[in-house]
């Protein structure tokens, strides 16, 4: 039997061009994120499953890779009928996050600048732009209630844009502490007022006259109106008359948005709602007109460290879709120009293999960049090898130029071939 070469469904291989694309892009956001005074973390791809159910993820707990408990807690679980999985792969970042904090908040400072840059999991229906295994981009600060944190997380995500030169980027901003005042205002009771939210989020994905008739099912024909007029006609006269003075901070933080991101885009969107149950306050969401979703987005969530057992401490955070960027790049025309190594150095024989080595080892260690053929071939097909890694010159050190202390260049731009001693060679440009 052959074994299938392709991984599973919704997980990928990156060949060495796509990867260098995707280190380039990382390296830019994490240069960006440093910039604005975040530091870095990393958390366990596995988390306790009880972290990451019941804690506000919403719909994604659903789509939890769950792992098996092992030898005999898993026997007695079969046995008893109970939970067969003890472990989960993380389905975001926010919530290890939120455990992270929890764990190691006496030796972190106050308040918590943090951004994490991770694979995530998700059991879902794989299709273009969205797979089972992918990278989010992520930045919180835990520990200050400011809106000066709202500003700090989207100006610090719109400056990587920027240095990507993404242009014609949208924020769209909206107040999930508005939102649950408007569903009160319509009459939807406290404890469906999370599932209204989950309806309205689909508006983009779903159509509008299902969005209606669920939230007719889930509250009534009368409060189903009055959702539709409050928050899914966009209508930010009806939305201000909620809460003036809630209303009033959101064009606050829209306006400060405006100041501090001269060529940013804002719009306050009634409609939208971010999956997470755990946000409480501001909600934002990056869109570009060449992707059907989001960019990226956040929001506050003052709440969820609650769950861990830290009260009273306010958290915002944001977060770029990875894959997203990278796929809207690739739309836009980028590619990574990330040159080959300077320097391609061929093998003249095994008897030369030493002296060879011996020259590579010299270039490096004056801080060149080197790829040394691995054995001996013809070379013709060295040279075919030194073309594929977009080497800029190859070096030959044949039996020839040993004895006159030379060594044989050729330049793989121009196809001009000379000799050179060695202090010639590391004075040749990029």
């Amino acid at each position: 039997m052959v074994l299938s070469s392709s991984p599973p469904s919704g997980f990928r291989d990156f060949l060495p061009r796509n990867l260098e694309l995707r280190q380039k892009v990382s390296q830019t956001i994490s240069r960006i994120y440093r910039s604005f005074g975040f530091e870095p973390i990393e958390t366990s791809a596995l988390e306790n499953l009880e972290v990451l159910t019941g804690k506000g993820g919403g719909e994604n707990e659903k789509l939890i890779f769950k792992v098996l408990k092992r030898g005999e807690k898993l026997t007695e679980a079969l046995a008893k009928s109970e939970e067969l999985a003890d472990l989960g792969l993380r389905f975001d970042l926010t919530l290890p996050l939120a455990r992270f904090y929890a764990a190691h908040q006496n030796d972190l400072p106050k308040p918590f600048k943090a951004f994490h840059i991770a694979p995530v999991w998700r059991a879902e229906r794989a299709q273009k732009g969205r797979y089972r295994e992918f990278t989010q981009c992520d930045l919180d600060i835990i520990g200050s209630n400011s809106w000066a944190c709202e500003l700090e997380i989207i100006s610090a995500i719109l400056k990587v844009f920027e240095a990507l030169k993404i242009e014609g980027m949208t924020v769209f901003l909206n107040d999930r502490s508005l939102v649950y005042q408007a569903l009160e205002q319509a009459g939807i009771p406290e404890d469906k007022r999370a599932s209204a939210c989950i309806l309205i989020d689909k508006l983009d994905k779903i159509p509008r006259e299902k969005i209606n008739q669920e939230l007719s099912i889930l509250a009534g024909e009368k409060a189903s109106q009055a959702v539709q007029s409050l928050l899914m006609d966009n209508s930010e006269n009806r939305y201000a008359e909620v809460s003036p003075s809630s209303y009033a901070h959101l064009k606050e933080i829209s306006s400060s948005i405006s100041r501090l991101n001269k060529n940013a885009h804002i719009e306050i969107t009634p409609s939208l709602m971010r999956g997470f149950d755990y946000y409480t306050g501001p909600v934002f969401e990056f869109r570009h007109p060449k992707l059907s979703g989001s960019l990226g987005g956040g929001g506050r969530y003052d709440r969820l460290l609650e769950k861990f057992g830290v009260s009273s401490i306010a958290a915002c955070g944001g977060s770029i879709g990875f894959e997203r960027l990278i796929l809207l790049l690739e739309e836009l025309g980028h590619s990574d120009e990330t040159p080959g190594p300077k320097f391609f150095i061929a093998v003249f024989s095994e008897e030369m293999l030493s002296q060879t080595l011996e020259l590579s080892s010299k270039l490096r260690n004056l801080g060149q960049s080197v790829d040394l053929y691995p054995g001996a071939a013809k070379l013709k097909n060295q040279f075919k090898y030194a073309d594929q890694k977009k080497a800029r010159y190859a070096l030959i050190l044949g039996p020839d130029e040993a004895k006159q202390n030379q060594i044989r260049i050729k330049d793989l731009k121009t196809g001009i071939e000379s000799l050179a001693d060695f202090e010639s060679l590391v004075k040749l440009p990029d």
